[in-house]
């Protein structure tokens, strides 16, 4: 198995059936009503009048499918404004721009379809503090490196790096400062079937882009990374043996290797979160064991805070002020524990077991889906889906701690109940959070918000038609940029549309959010 697809060992034993049916109960624990006390339950939220599609961009599906249909995506804030990607379902491809407003939503630069062949996705937007860059696809050039400084006369390709039709797809793209982006390509080797790891970059032109190191075909760099300070943190593992961890500021000089980890041949990163200049991760021994490291970029700062056995497995969720969290879930019980581990480092602690109503079920293993800690937040949002013995899950619910057993309550259950739809979270503040969440009678997939209390927990607004295929509006991709949160929804005009809501001023103070 190669250490890109490491991941899947824990992945497939998640997997589950069934598309509902009846859920137990809702009976709120004591902790849970301990902590909705103490929570404040006036916060204003966003209001359904407030929550209004921005602009039709679209035109009407045709896939039949809404949850597949084509919708705006790759939300970035750039020189003050939302910037975007729209994939049109004829192959079209356009960068986007708005303001918040039907008139000041415009379009930057279109791409037409490739010739009979598919089109891969205008995607990866990634800006810097002048320059936007992402990568795109046309006829002569395939998928490479383009640039935009926001208008259209200045979105281009950078350079075809690998000639001709055939494309290069930048991944890990990371904004390094000064306007320019490091990223990697993966090339064959010649006359080989294995890929080789190439890190380049970019000050947006053709001269000043180049290949800082080639990481040859015995080496694999793992798909998680980490962006701080400037510096795009990464992980190397040779073919024959050893993991270390990398920085690089898109130079030569400034590309070096920070810490080497592991000597075993079967070692893989599981997660990575970045947040306030510190990458959290969990590595996978070749014995089984899993181990919760920490780094700052420097050796010095690179530390393993603690470690787990091979009968659990175990997701990060990330930092909340000097502690991090993680779930380790048995692999026989299939109880999922929320445990704290000290930073400073010290052992760690478990803070309370989450409930699976599933258990005498059969396969009913529980996992994290999706994470969100609002900037300089003192509470983290989590999803908690529970698989079965077939593609779709049992059961998704929305859960909030501060770090204590009476501050980890469940706000919603369930969220979306489909296997091809995982419901998104998206932390603005300590008690405003924006999620999906799933109704029957035909209320279907809708956006939700929630001040971090059952009580305070309610749907945004019912976009999709009532007579649609699935009722479902199926939102995606929150994003916030100023007093306004922007996502995507499916709506009556038949097709994925650009949505927002109004954050009230008197309520909740404006932050930026990178």
């Amino acid at each position: 198995m190669s250490w890109r697809g490491g991941w899947m060992v824990s992945s497939l034993l998640v997997m589950g059936a069934g598309c509902g049916g009846a859920l137990p109960g809702e009976e709120m624990s004591a902790p849970a009503e301990e902590a909705e006390e103490r929570l404040d339950g006036s916060y204003c939220l966003p209001t359904e009048d407030s929550t209004q599609r921005v602009k039709t961009i679209l035109p009407p599906s045709d896939i039949g499918l809404p949850r597949y249909a084509s919708s705006p995506n790759g939300f970035v804030s750039f020189k003050g404004q939302l910037h975007f990607a729209v994939n049109y379902e004829d192959g079209k491809r356009a960068l986007w721009r708005s303001n918040g407003t039907a008139a000041g939503t415009t379009e930057i630069k279109s791409l037409p379809a490739t010739e009979g062949r598919f089109t891969p996705p205008l995607g990866k937007l990634t800006p810097t503090s002048s320059l936007l860059f992402f990568e795109a696809a046309d006829v002569v050039h395939g998928t490479e490196l383009w640039v935009s400084d926001g208008t259209s006369g200045g979105t281009r390709m950078v350079e075809d790096l690998t000639p001709g039709t055939d494309s290069s797809y930048p991944t890990h793209m990371t904004a390094t400062g000064s306007g320019s982006v490091a990223f990697f390509l993966e090339r064959y080797a010649p006359g080989s079937t294995r890929v080789r790891y190439e890190l380049w970059a970019s000050d947006g032109s053709a001269g000043g882009t180049s290949r800082v190191r080639d990481f040859g075909a015995d080496s694999e760099v793992s798909y998680l990374s980490g962006a701080a300070d400037n510096t795009l943190r990464f992980f190397v593992r040779g073919l024959s043996g050893g993991t270390s961890l990398w920085k690089t500021d898109g130079t030569s000089a400034g590309t070096v290797q920070v810490k080497r980890l592991t000597s075993g041949p079967n070692a893989f990163i599981m997660n990575a979160r970045t947040s306030d200049g510190l990458t959290l991760f969990i590595l996978r021994q070749d014995s089984g064991l899993q181990e919760l490291w920490k780094t700052d970029g420097t050796a010095g700062g690179t530390l393993r805070l603690a470690s787990f056995g091979a009968t659990r497995d175990v997701r990060l969720l990330g930092a909340l002020g000097s502690t991090v969290y993680v779930t380790t879930t048995s692999l026989t019980t299939q109880y999922m524990v929320l445990y704290k581990v000290p930073l400073a480092g010290g052992n760690p602690a478990s803070v309370v077991s989450l409930p699976n109503d599933y258990t005498s079920q059969g396969e009913a293993f529980p996992y994290i889906d999706s994470v969100s800690i609002p900037p300089g937040g003192s509470k983290l949002f989590f999803s908690v889906i529970i698989g079965s013995n077939g593609p779709a899950p049992r059961d998704s619910q929305l859960w909030v701690t501060d770090g204590t057993a009476g501050g980890t309550v469940r706000l919603r259950r369930p969220l979306s109940l489909s296997d091809e739809y995982a419901s998104p979270v998206y932390a603005v503040s300590d008690d405003l959070v924006f999620f999906s969440a799933y109704e029957a009678d035909g209320g279907g997939i809708e956006p939700w918000v929630s001040n971090g209390t059952p009580s305070g927990t309610r749907k945004l607004r019912d976009i999709a038609d009532a007579s649609s295929i699935t009722a479902s509006s199926y939102p995606r991709d929150y994003f916030r940029l100023g007093s306004r949160v922007y996502f995507s929804a499916y709506d009556d005009t038949e097709a994925g549309q650009l949505w927002s809501t109004q954050l009230s001023d008197a309520c909740f103070a404006p932050q930026s959010r990178p």
